[in-house]
């Protein structure tokens, strides 16, 4: 037997503790630098110059490479410090450089004119959002971009979408590159110049089932040089425009992209050789302490190894400049961490992700939410647009219809 119930209620998004998982993608001998051998560390708040292996500043980098082209800055998605530095770099680069244009690999290259009317204050950020689909396409919080599209705004700078729309990479995730029509194949010029360094890289990043699926894995590298040949060609075009001559670019986009100069740095350098690119990326300090480290280490070395301060290691090829970033045990901002779907004018949850809010304050899979802060919800979109607007410590009010099982 079940019984419907409508229940009120209301809680705190607090305690959230999502399982952190870190790569090993920082030390491999790979790439075009001479210094690919050359491994280094990094401490918290440091910038590595890998060319000299010196700590320097983000004015350093400015000052030092004003004939470089476009800057290619590397991310974790969903890291804060990430986007803090990005945000940083880029106020630094316009106080120095005003004719900039900053392109986003979460926002497609048809986008641009909604970009535009957003940057000249015609829509406001909720419609933006809306318009482009943001969260129509990732559960991702605009709050981590949020911060550098707000100094964009305040600047004029001009902002363009890199990406295009996703059916097209997926069709060749499927399927591979034939599937693409002659129309859909001109939109990755580069797509067939080979780097062998780049297919091993990515091998590391998908490991055993790279090579269990060879087939499979063939299709998956097609579409990530698709994503890393657009990206590319999306910042040529634009600053290939008269308007924008002398203009530097800034591409933001995720690590695996930029890493070791072989993803977007390598179709920029392909479709045009002469031009300049600077990359600089980032990379994770411990969480804490390995407890294992030290492990068949001599007492005295396990004291000296005790003492030393907490670095990440990583190889001089990864890039011009290397930035640390700590780590996080929770997300920035606060995610309900839920799936579902509109049925008959009712969103209902068709996933509670485990070790989330949602399944910490009883939502379960099944269960229909009515509102929130009453506002009713009529699509995942919408109930992440409002939660973007929440911090951890906010109260939220839930009307939600669960189904409760009584057992005879």
């Amino acid at each position: 037997m079940i019984r419907i119930l409508i229940l009120l209620f209301s809680f705190f998004v607090l305690n959230f503790s999502p399982a952190f998982s870190d790569t090993d993608q920082d030390t491999l001998p790979i790439g075009n630098s001479k210094y690919k051998f050359f491994m280094s560390k990094i401490e918290k708040d440091q910038i590595i110059e890998t060319s000299t292996n010196k700590v320097v500043s983000i004015s350093d980098i400015v000052n030092k490479n004003f004939a470089t082209d476009v800057f290619i800055i590397g991310e974790y998605h969903d890291n804060y410090e990430c986007h803090k530095f990005q945000k940083e770099f880029i106020e630094t680069l316009y106080k120095k450089y005003p004719k900039i244009v900053v392109g986003f690999e979460f926002f497609l290259r048809d986008q641009n004119s909604i970009l535009e009317r957003w940057s000249a204050g015609n829509i406001t950020e909720d419609e933006l959002l809306k318009k482009t689909g943001w969260y129509k396409r990732s559960s991702l919080s605009y709050g981590y971009t949020k911060m550098i599209m707000d100094v964009i705004k305040k600047n004029k700078i001009k902002v363009i979408g890199l990406n295009i729309n996703r059916k097209i990479v997926h069709k060749v995730a499927r399927m591979g590159l034939n599937s693409l029509s002659k129309e859909e194949r001109r939109l990755f010029p580069t797509i067939n110049i080979y780097n062998r360094e780049h297919e091993y890289f990515i091998k590391t990043i998908f490991a055993k089932i790279a090579i269990q699926a060879p087939l499979w894995f063939k299709n998956m590298y097609n579409a990530q040089k698709c994503w890393d040949v657009i990206m590319a060609e999306s910042m040529l075009k634009v600053l290939s425009m008269k308007k924008y001559k002398n203009y530097k670019g800034v591409i933001i986009a995720g690590s695996a992209h930029v890493a070791y100069k072989l993803g977007i740095p390598f179709r920029y350098k392909a479709a045009k050789k002469s031009l300049r690119s600077t990359t600089i990326i980032p990379v994770h300090l411990p969480l804490k302490k390995d407890k294992s480290e030290g492990e068949g280490m001599s007492p005295m070395m396990k004291m000296m190894a005790g003492n030393l301060k907490p670095v990440a290691i990583f190889s001089r090829g990864l890039g011009d400049y290397i930035f640390s970033v700590p780590q996080s045990d929770r997300s920035y901002f606060p995610v309900l961490g839920i799936r579902g779907s509109l049925n008959n004018s009712q969103f209902v949850i068709s996933k509670v992700n485990n070790r989330s809010i949602a399944e910490k304050n009883g939502i379960k899979k099944g269960d229909i939410i009515i509102s929130i802060d009453g506002n009713k919800i009529i699509s995942i979109e919408q109930l992440r647009l409002l939660m973007l607007k929440k911090d951890w410590n906010d109260l939220i009010d839930f009307k939600i219809i669960k189904n409760i099982k009584i057992e005879k």
